[in-house]
């Protein structure tokens, strides 16, 4: 039986209110370039990526910068971190992000930051 994933490395299932913001160029407008913005829940998360649950359309190989929240309503910042990465899947319910940069030695900090969170 072939298994339909094909990621070498394993995501898990993270807080609820785990959320996510991922900013990106509007590479469709040459004149501005804007920076665009888009928040949503993290679906998982992983060493190598995460999934962004968000409506919002990401155009596919699009370069972008993450600020990850474990815990919106804290105000520590323990429990957030920057990656920057490109969208690598797009679904109806939401954009895949492989990492091109992350500090895992501050993932592991925010997520025992989380474990140990009041």
């Amino acid at each position: 039986m072939i298994n339909g994933n094909s990621r070498k490395v394993t995501r898990s299932p993270v807080w609820p209110e785990t959320e996510a913001t991922v900013t990106y160029t509007d590479k469709f407008n040459m004149k501005t370039h804007n920076q665009l913005s888009v928040r949503g829940g993290v679906g998982d998360l992983g060493s190598s990526g995460m999934f962004l649950l968000t409506k919002e359309d990401i155009p596919l190989n699009t370069k972008v910068e993450i600020a990850i929240n474990f815990d919106p309503s804290a105000e520590s910042s323990e429990l957030s971190l920057s990656a920057s990465g490109r969208t690598v899947r797009i679904t109806k319910d939401g954009v895949g992000i492989k990492f091109t940069a992350i500090d895992l030695n501050q993932l592991q900090k925010c997520i025992i930051s989380r474990l140990n969170y009041k």
